[in-house]
């Protein structure tokens, strides 16, 4: 068994890098676990624990979606929170259009179903998390930090490839190994 997800690897630019740091300042009061620079993503598909015998077949619909999909931009513009205002449990990055990358997601998950996978019932919400939160101290103090630093700027992404990744947890962090990699294909006008 393998714990899989598919994803598209994130490089911010250097103003979310400083807004990164600036949040990290602002809340060290609480108990936050801050993702990694290298090991940032935009995730299309969790998959959880797969079996091996399964990765051929997974593989396979991952080639076909991608061959079905040209390259597109997204446009990281702004910072929300999953969980309650009294229960903060995620800040992330986000986007107010996301259709060509749900698109994408709304291709693959008839595949993914009849492969066995669970159907994704949730909301989809496209996002690069910036920080789990275990415990906040001080709740007005969070949002107060958050919705000041909400970004008046963005960044535009290029989504041109998906990867499958298998995902290992460890105490320090989570480290991520791609399996294979698939092109979009490049974007005509």
């Amino acid at each position: 068994m393998k714990r899989l997800f598919i994803a598209t690897r994130v490089e911010l630019a250097p103003e979310f890098r400083e807004l990164d740091r600036q949040l990290q300042y602002a809340l060290w009061h609480d108990d936050i676990v801050w993702v990694k620079e290298d090991v940032r993503h935009l995730t299309l598909r969790f998959l959880g624990a797969t079996p091996d015998t399964k990765i051929p077949e997974l593989k396979s619909a991952l080639a076909e979606v991608c061959a079905n999909h040209q390259s597109f931009q997204l446009e990281i513009n702004k910072m929300g929170a999953f969980g309650s205002h009294y229960n903060p449990e995620v800040l992330w990055l986000g986007f107010q259009e996301f259709q060509l990358f749900k698109n994408l997601h709304l291709d693959l998950e008839p595949r993914l179903q009849t492969q066995g996978f669970e159907p994704y019932y949730g909301n989809f919400v496209p996002h690069i998390t910036l920080c789990r939160v275990k415990q906040v101290v001080n709740k007005q103090r969070f949002w107060k930090a958050v919705e000041s630093l909400q970004p008046d700027f963005s960044q535009s992404l290029s989504i041109t490839e998906l990867t499958l990744y298998q995902s290992f947890l460890h105490k320090e962090g989570p480290e991520y190994k791609a399996l294979a990699t698939y092109p979009l294909q490049p974007f005509t006008k």
